[in-house]
């Protein structure tokens, strides 16, 4: 499994994101033990990382999980993008290859 498309959220669990460029939506599958344990999507249609990002929340609840924190939303929502490649992905990994060449100071 890609672990950089994979937020590990304790030593047995993580979260990956999917994007099926056919239907053009996103899904989350949750991982413990290196099992599926849940996916977030199988059921409904997710076309932007928000969508996801409302609604990961509640779905790690279910599963008995903790909320993700405020870095991991972040860092998740970046997984998100790169799940689904194209242009924003192309910018994302420009930024995080070159953050300072990309502040915009007033």
């Amino acid at each position: 499994m890609d672990d950089e498309l994979s937020l590990k959220l304790d030593e047995k669990t993580h979260i990956r994101p999917v994007f099926d460029p056919v239907l053009r939506s996103f899904t989350v599958q949750l991982w413990t033990d290196g099992e599926p344990a849940g996916t977030l999507g199988a059921d409904s249609i997710f076309l932007h990382p928000d969508d996801i990002l409302d609604e990961i929340d509640g779905f790690l609840e279910t599963h008995g999980r903790s909320p993700l924190t405020e870095n991991q939303g972040a860092e998740f929502c970046g997984m998100l993008i790169m799940a689904k490649g194209g242009p924003d992905a192309m910018l994302l990994q420009m930024v995080r290859k070159n953050p300072e060449g990309f502040l915009f100071l007033e």
